[in-house]
Protein backbone atom coordinates (compact mmCIF):
# COMPACT_ATOMS: atom_id res chain seq x y z
CA UNK A 1 0.00 0.00 0.00
CA UNK A 2 1.83 2.93 -1.09
CA UNK A 3 1.71 6.23 1.37
CA UNK A 4 0.67 9.60 0.47
CA UNK A 5 2.88 13.28 1.86
CA UNK A 6 0.31 14.84 4.55
CA UNK A 7 -0.63 18.93 3.44
CA UNK A 8 1.14 20.13 6.40
CA UNK A 9 4.27 18.49 5.27
CA UNK A 10 4.43 19.71 1.48
CA UNK A 11 3.18 23.23 2.78
CA UNK A 12 6.49 23.43 5.08
CA UNK A 13 8.42 21.99 2.22
CA UNK A 14 7.02 24.94 0.26
CA UNK A 15 7.74 27.58 2.62
CA UNK A 16 11.44 26.40 3.03
CA UNK A 17 11.76 26.71 -0.71
CA UNK A 18 10.36 30.41 -0.74
CA UNK A 19 12.06 31.66 2.10
CA UNK A 20 15.40 30.26 0.75
CA UNK A 21 14.75 31.99 -2.64
CA UNK A 22 14.11 35.21 -0.65
CA UNK A 23 17.27 34.73 1.29
CA UNK A 24 18.81 34.50 -1.87
CA UNK A 25 18.02 37.19 -3.28
CA UNK A 26 18.13 39.09 -0.85
CA UNK A 27 22.00 37.96 -0.55
CA UNK A 28 22.32 38.26 -4.22
CA UNK A 29 21.21 42.07 -4.50
CA UNK A 30 22.98 43.01 -1.38
CA UNK A 31 25.94 41.80 -2.87
CA UNK A 32 24.98 43.81 -5.99
CA UNK A 33 24.39 47.41 -3.55
CA UNK A 34 20.93 47.39 -4.95
CA UNK A 35 19.41 47.21 -1.50
CA UNK A 36 21.48 49.37 1.05
CA UNK A 37 17.69 50.69 3.10
CA UNK A 38 16.86 47.21 3.55
CA UNK A 39 20.24 46.43 5.51
CA UNK A 40 19.99 49.26 7.19
CA UNK A 41 16.49 48.69 8.65
CA UNK A 42 17.97 44.94 9.44
CA UNK A 43 20.67 46.17 11.04
CA UNK A 44 18.30 49.26 13.32
CA UNK A 45 16.41 46.49 13.88
CA UNK A 46 18.61 43.84 15.35
CA UNK A 47 20.73 46.58 16.84
CA UNK A 48 19.12 45.63 20.84
CA UNK A 49 19.63 42.21 20.11
CA UNK A 50 23.24 42.40 19.21
CA UNK A 51 23.63 44.95 21.96
CA UNK A 52 22.11 42.34 24.96
CA UNK A 53 24.17 39.69 23.33
CA UNK A 54 27.52 42.18 23.38
CA UNK A 55 26.82 43.33 27.54
CA UNK A 56 27.77 41.13 29.73
CA UNK A 57 31.40 41.03 27.36
CA UNK A 58 31.14 44.71 27.16
CA UNK A 59 30.74 44.68 31.21
CA UNK A 60 33.14 42.08 31.85
CA UNK A 61 35.86 43.66 29.53
CA UNK A 62 35.40 46.90 31.72
CA UNK A 63 35.44 45.69 35.18
CA UNK A 64 38.54 43.46 34.09
CA UNK A 65 40.01 46.99 32.79
CA UNK A 66 39.28 48.91 35.82
CA UNK A 67 40.70 46.37 37.74
CA UNK A 68 43.76 46.32 36.31
CA UNK A 69 44.02 50.12 36.42
CA UNK A 70 43.00 50.12 39.83
CA UNK A 71 45.51 47.33 40.60
CA UNK A 72 48.58 49.65 38.06
CA UNK A 73 47.72 52.69 40.44
CA UNK A 74 47.99 50.94 43.78
CA UNK A 75 51.11 49.37 42.74
CA UNK A 76 52.54 52.57 41.51
CA UNK A 77 51.49 53.82 44.77
CA UNK A 78 53.25 51.91 46.82
CA UNK A 79 56.42 52.13 44.94
CA UNK A 80 55.98 55.75 45.67
CA UNK A 81 55.54 55.77 48.98
CA UNK A 82 58.68 53.15 49.22
CA UNK A 83 60.77 55.62 47.22
CA UNK A 84 59.73 58.67 49.19
CA UNK A 85 60.35 56.65 52.91
CA UNK A 86 63.67 55.92 51.09
CA UNK A 87 64.68 59.23 50.12
CA UNK A 88 63.17 60.77 53.28
CA UNK A 89 65.33 58.20 55.24
CA UNK A 90 69.05 58.99 53.08
CA UNK A 91 67.80 62.57 53.78
CA UNK A 92 68.39 61.95 57.54
CA UNK A 93 71.18 60.27 56.95
CA UNK A 94 72.91 63.14 54.58
CA UNK A 95 71.54 65.98 57.59
CA UNK A 96 73.27 62.98 60.25
CA UNK A 97 76.74 62.69 58.63
CA UNK A 98 76.56 66.83 57.37
CA UNK A 99 76.41 67.68 61.46
CA UNK A 100 78.88 64.85 61.98
CA UNK A 101 81.19 66.87 59.94
CA UNK A 102 80.15 69.87 61.41
CA UNK A 103 81.32 69.18 64.68
CA UNK A 104 84.04 67.28 63.61
CA UNK A 105 85.90 70.41 61.81
CA UNK A 106 84.59 72.19 65.04
CA UNK A 107 86.55 70.27 66.76
CA UNK A 108 89.66 69.57 64.35
CA UNK A 109 89.23 73.18 64.46
CA UNK A 110 92.10 73.49 67.27
CA UNK A 111 94.47 72.14 65.02
CA UNK A 112 96.10 75.08 63.65
CA UNK A 113 96.73 76.39 67.46
CA UNK A 114 98.48 73.50 68.47
CA UNK A 115 102.03 71.83 68.14
CA UNK A 116 101.35 68.78 70.32
CA UNK A 117 99.48 65.96 68.73
CA UNK A 118 96.20 65.26 69.38
CA UNK A 119 93.02 61.80 69.18
CA UNK A 120 89.79 62.12 68.14
CA UNK A 121 87.26 60.55 71.31
CA UNK A 122 83.69 59.99 71.04
CA UNK A 123 81.31 60.54 74.04
CA UNK A 124 79.63 57.51 75.12
CA UNK A 125 77.70 58.58 78.34
CA UNK A 126 77.17 61.71 80.68
CA UNK A 127 76.80 61.64 83.88
CA UNK A 128 75.08 65.43 85.23
CA UNK A 129 74.03 66.26 88.96
CA UNK A 130 74.50 68.88 91.16
CA UNK A 131 77.72 67.36 92.48
CA UNK A 132 78.70 65.72 89.25
CA UNK A 133 79.87 66.52 85.92
CA UNK A 134 81.50 63.45 83.87
CA UNK A 135 81.42 62.13 80.82
CA UNK A 136 82.76 58.52 79.37
CA UNK A 137 84.67 58.53 75.80
CA UNK A 138 85.75 55.38 73.87
CA UNK A 139 89.25 55.93 73.94
CA UNK A 140 91.55 54.01 77.10
CA UNK A 141 94.63 53.07 77.69
CA UNK A 142 95.25 51.18 74.95
CA UNK A 143 94.47 54.42 73.04
CA UNK A 144 97.61 55.38 75.74
CA UNK A 145 95.05 57.95 76.93
CA UNK A 146 95.89 58.69 80.86
CA UNK A 147 95.09 60.45 83.64
CA UNK A 148 95.10 63.71 84.16
CA UNK A 149 95.26 64.01 79.98
CA UNK A 150 93.38 67.48 79.17
CA UNK A 151 90.35 67.37 76.35
CA UNK A 152 89.32 69.92 74.23
CA UNK A 153 86.58 70.86 72.24
CA UNK A 154 86.95 73.21 69.07
CA UNK A 155 88.61 76.67 69.99
CA UNK A 156 88.26 76.10 74.18
CA UNK A 157 88.64 73.85 76.84
CA UNK A 158 86.68 70.67 77.74
CA UNK A 159 87.79 68.91 80.94
CA UNK A 160 90.46 66.27 81.71
CA UNK A 161 90.40 62.40 81.95
CA UNK A 162 90.17 61.38 85.78
CA UNK A 163 89.78 57.50 85.23
CA UNK A 164 91.25 55.38 82.54
CA UNK A 165 90.15 51.30 81.20
CA UNK A 166 91.93 49.66 78.16
CA UNK A 167 88.91 50.71 75.98
CA UNK A 168 87.44 53.77 77.85
CA UNK A 169 87.97 56.64 80.15
CA UNK A 170 86.21 58.65 82.45
CA UNK A 171 86.72 62.54 82.13
CA UNK A 172 85.48 65.54 84.23
CA UNK A 173 84.14 68.77 82.79
CA UNK A 174 85.23 72.28 84.05
CA UNK A 175 81.65 72.50 85.58
CA UNK A 176 81.98 69.95 87.36
CA UNK A 177 82.43 72.03 91.20
CA UNK A 178 85.76 69.72 92.38
CA UNK A 179 87.28 70.98 88.62
CA UNK A 180 89.43 74.16 88.52
CA UNK A 181 91.22 75.85 85.87
CA UNK A 182 93.15 78.61 85.70
CA UNK A 183 92.41 81.32 83.35
CA UNK A 184 92.87 85.17 82.66
CA UNK A 185 90.81 87.95 81.35
CA UNK A 186 91.75 88.89 77.96
CA UNK A 187 90.88 92.62 78.43
CA UNK A 188 92.63 93.25 81.77
CA UNK A 189 95.34 90.58 82.01
CA UNK A 190 94.26 89.94 85.31
CA UNK A 191 94.13 86.39 86.78
CA UNK A 192 91.58 84.20 88.44
CA UNK A 193 90.93 80.40 88.79
CA UNK A 194 87.94 78.80 86.66
CA UNK A 195 85.74 76.98 89.47
CA UNK A 196 82.77 74.68 88.16
CA UNK A 197 79.35 75.81 89.54
CA UNK A 198 77.59 72.45 88.93
CA UNK A 199 75.72 73.53 86.75
CA UNK A 200 76.11 72.58 82.47
CA UNK A 201 77.65 75.81 80.92
CA UNK A 202 78.31 77.51 84.14
CA UNK A 203 81.76 78.57 86.17
CA UNK A 204 82.77 81.08 89.13
CA UNK A 205 85.72 83.05 88.98
CA UNK A 206 88.04 82.76 91.63
CA UNK A 207 91.10 84.65 93.38
CA UNK A 208 90.67 87.81 91.62
CA UNK A 209 93.56 90.28 90.95
CA UNK A 210 91.26 93.29 90.64
CA UNK A 211 87.87 92.59 91.27
CA UNK A 212 86.30 96.07 90.48
CA UNK A 213 88.15 95.51 86.64
CA UNK A 214 85.71 92.43 86.07
CA UNK A 215 82.73 93.40 83.69
CA UNK A 216 80.05 91.31 81.88
CA UNK A 217 81.04 90.31 78.62
CA UNK A 218 84.89 89.73 79.70
CA UNK A 219 86.55 86.81 78.07
CA UNK A 220 88.73 84.57 80.08
CA UNK A 221 90.84 82.27 78.45
CA UNK A 222 93.58 79.51 79.69
CA UNK A 223 96.84 81.38 81.11
CA UNK A 224 99.01 78.16 80.80
CA UNK A 225 99.90 78.80 84.58
CA UNK A 226 101.48 74.92 86.10
CA UNK A 227 101.90 73.88 82.74
CA UNK A 228 98.78 71.55 82.40
CA UNK A 229 96.52 73.24 79.93
CA UNK A 230 97.52 74.62 76.73
CA UNK A 231 97.31 78.41 77.06
CA UNK A 232 94.92 80.81 75.36
CA UNK A 233 92.21 78.75 75.11
CA UNK A 234 88.75 80.20 75.58
CA UNK A 235 87.01 78.91 78.89
CA UNK A 236 84.67 81.56 79.85
CA UNK A 237 82.31 84.60 79.36
CA UNK A 238 81.34 86.68 82.51
CA UNK A 239 78.10 87.02 83.06
CA UNK A 240 77.18 88.92 86.01
CA UNK A 241 79.16 90.10 89.39
CA UNK A 242 76.71 89.80 91.94
CA UNK A 243 77.90 90.93 95.61
CA UNK A 244 76.10 89.27 98.91
CA UNK A 245 76.10 91.85 102.19
CA UNK A 246 75.27 89.11 104.40
CA UNK A 247 79.25 87.72 103.96
CA UNK A 248 80.50 90.61 101.99
CA UNK A 249 81.25 88.73 99.21
CA UNK A 250 81.06 89.19 95.78
CA UNK A 251 80.11 86.17 93.12
CA UNK A 252 81.24 86.20 89.52
CA UNK A 253 79.21 83.81 87.52
CA UNK A 254 80.45 83.68 83.54
CA UNK A 255 79.15 81.18 81.10
CA UNK A 256 81.86 78.41 79.40
CA UNK A 257 82.45 79.15 75.94
CA UNK A 258 82.00 75.63 74.70
CA UNK A 259 78.09 74.21 74.58
CA UNK A 260 78.07 71.11 76.44
CA UNK A 261 74.63 70.45 75.43
CA UNK A 262 75.78 70.03 72.20
CA UNK A 263 79.22 68.15 72.54
CA UNK A 264 79.34 64.58 71.17
CA UNK A 265 83.79 64.57 70.56
CA UNK A 266 86.25 65.87 72.09
CA UNK A 267 89.94 66.41 71.37
CA UNK A 268 92.84 64.47 73.61
CA UNK A 269 95.92 65.92 73.30
CA UNK A 270 99.77 64.74 74.07
CA UNK A 271 101.73 67.79 75.36
CA UNK A 272 104.91 64.88 76.10
CA UNK A 273 105.58 63.16 72.84
CA UNK A 274 106.76 60.47 74.47
CA UNK A 275 102.94 59.28 75.64
CA UNK A 276 101.47 59.46 72.27
CA UNK A 277 100.39 57.06 70.84
CA UNK A 278 102.34 55.68 67.07
CA UNK A 279 99.54 55.56 64.88
CA UNK A 280 99.22 59.30 65.34
CA UNK A 281 102.34 60.79 65.65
Amino acid sequence: MRSHDSPSSNAKIILFLGFSLAALGIITNDHKGKIPALRTSMNIVTYPVKAMINMPYSASSNIAEFLTSHQNLSKENDELRRTVNIYAARDQQYRSIASQNKNLTKALDISSQLDDRYLLAKILAVDTDNFRHTVNIDKGTNDQAFEGQIALYGKSIYGQIIRTTPYSSELIRITDPNHAIPVQNVRTGDHALAVGAGRTNRVYLEQFDELENIRAGDLYVSSGLGTLFPTDFPVAIVKEKHYNPADSMTTISANTVADFNKVREVLLIWRDTKKLPKEIK
